[in-house]
């Protein structure tokens, strides 16, 4: 395949972000370099709020960039039309740019989620306190949302490790950017060193895959045979059994993109990071990331190895090693996050436990009940939206209030309503959807995985999830009597700067949107599942 000069306005929205960070990291240096000591702290105050409504601007654009096309009819033909679909060649579709890199509907609707996710936690970053380096902080947040979009699109194992490595490097240092606390800098040294050994241990399933197929594309290309292909000869070749080798090399690539998405038992540093880093950062690492993850895991096991899926019954294939990983998620991190006592990691093990309703939708793919595969991509992209949007709000809102008081234990909750009733609002609505409280977005996302496992035939899989969201409710409403029933340290009023309760207004209002009318969205992502490797 070649490189056309038309495929660079595929590329444009990876490329703005990637050019804007770069620059701004860039400027943030020079400015540094050159600035008198004195006036240093005022000039770095003025400059990050300025880089952050550029920046909040950028991601704006990126983002009606990427989904004008993609929500408006083909058919539609005014002037704005024409201009857009010049600078993109019609949108979503066509072949993958160099074999390596799709643009296709769940491509669009990725870059969506990873700039909107972006542009939420650069609104909700507005109004904290300064950073030593904002515009480090601010460009680092850039690049890692543009590796999530390559993540997304990578229909190739070198590209799908460049991205990984692209959107991780940034956040290990975002993850310990916060100097002034002595747990920031650990949990980035600690989020550094597994996301080190993770990738080591995907890597060296990547490289198993391409030594025994002797390719590394996930799909069939211009002369080049796809993973799949040569995974379903060399199983013909074993008298219809797979290879051990290649059911290793799948082992490991889980277990590599495993740590990604904090799914047990690859989860260990993520209640110790999340706790560590700043608020606003795990927001961004705990959402937008495993979702990353968990896209590139999707088009990984689907299109590579679709022959190797196995089924629920029998039970066999990455199915089997899904369902095993997936069930020990969703138990385990809803049961550690009983005991805890601080409210990030609290949200940190009730991550882990999403990770596990997550994975059951995607092992649901395997299922040969007629329209199994479209429903269960349909309902892991929903619930992944509702999960990004549900959990930017509980960690942002957690964030400010750690700004405010100083802490983010339980007990820094006590009586929020008393003296901050719109913030107690905004924490109930988003711990209310992470419990799947009706009807919140986090209800649907549930509902529709359990509606795909009832579709699948797992009857025994949907009971087991639902008793774990009945566990949920237990942790979940003891944060919301902190906030709601016990009495404050201080009788004094919370304030809140005004960007920060408005960016997780808006939050909550596409949170809610999602909620009051999930078959709008349902539909729009029933056209990602109808091209997506099905």
């Amino acid at each position: 395949m070649t490189f056309e000069l038309s495929d660079l306005s595929r590329l444009l929205p990876e490329m703005m972000l990637i050019v804007m960070g770069i620059m701004i990291v860039i400027t943030d240096v020079m400015e540094r370099w050159a600035s008198d000591r004195a006036a240093l702290v005022e000039r770095t105050k003025a400059s990050a709020q300025m880089t952050a409504i550029v920046l909040a601007v950028v991601l704006a654009a990126a983002l009606v960039q990427s989904g004008y096309l993609f929500v408006l009819p083909e058919s539609a033909s005014t002037g704005w039309t024409s201009f857009f679909y010049n600078i993109q060649r019609g949108g979503p579709g066509g072949q993958p740019i160099l074999g390596a890199l799709a643009t296709d509907h769940l491509t669009q609707i990725a870059r969506l989620v990873f700039v909107g996710a972006a542009l939420l936690v650069v609104l909700v970053s507005m109004g904290r306190p300064v950073r030593e380096n904002p515009g480090e902080f601010y460009g680092l947040i850039l690049i890692s949302a543009a590796g999530m979009c390559l993540m997304a699109g990578a229909q190739e194992l070198i590209l799908a490790f460049i991205a990984l490595e692209l959107a991780s490097i940034p956040q290990y240092i975002l993850a310990g950017q916060q100097r002034a606390s002595n747990r920031s800098p650990e949990s980035g040294l600690k989020y550094f060193l597994f996301g080190v050994f993770s990738s080591a241990i995907l890597l060296y399933g990547m490289s198993l895959a391409y030594g025994l197929t002797a390719s590394a594309g996930l799909r069939q290309g211009d002369g080049a045979p796809a993973i799949a292909t040569l995974y379903t000869t060399i199983a013909q070749a074993s008298a219809g059994g797979a290879s051990p080798l290649l059911m290793l090399a799948l082992v490991f690539i889980v277990g590599g993109v495993g740590y990604k998405i904090a799914a047990v038992p690859f989860h260990s540093y993520a209640p110790d990071v999340y706790e560590g880093a700043p608020g606003v950062v795990t927001a961004f690492i705990a959402t937008a990331s495993k979702t990353a993850g968990f896209l590139m895991l999707y088009r990984m096991l689907t299109a590579a190895f679709p022959g190797a899926a196995g089924g629920l019954a029998p039970l066999g294939g990455w199915s089997a090693l899904l369902l095993v990983v997936a069930l020990a998620t969703v138990v385990f991190g809803n049961l550690a996050a009983l005991p805890q006592q601080n409210a990030k990691r609290l949200l940190a093990y009730s991550s882990i436990g999403h990770a596990g309703f997550i994975l059951l939708a995607l092992l649901l793919w395997s299922s040969t009940a007629y329209g199994a595969k479209e429903f269960s991509l349909q309902a892991l992209l929903y619930y992944l939206i509702a999960y990004t949007l549900t959990n930017i709000g509980a960690f942002g809102a957690l964030a400010a209030i750690h700004d405010a008081v100083g802490g983010d234990n339980l007990s820094d909750l006590d009586g929020l309503a008393r003296r901050n009733m719109p913030m107690a609002l905004l924490l109930t609505v988003f711990v209310l959807s992470l419990a799947g409280i009706p009807p919140l977005a986090g209800f649907w996302g549930k509902f529709f995985v359990f509606m795909a496992g009832y579709q699948a035939g797992a009857f025994w899989l949907v009971a087991i999830a639902v008793a774990m969201t009945v566990v949920a409710l237990a942790y979940y409403l003891r944060m919301l009597k902190v906030i709601w029933f016990n009495l404050p340290a201080s009788e004094g009023p919370l304030p809140m700067p005004r960007v920060v309760s408005l960016s997780l207004a808006l939050t909550m209002a596409l949170m809610l949107a999602m909620g009051l009318l999930p078959n709008v969205l349902w539909g729009v992502l029933a056209k990602a599942a109808q091209v997506a490797g099905l």
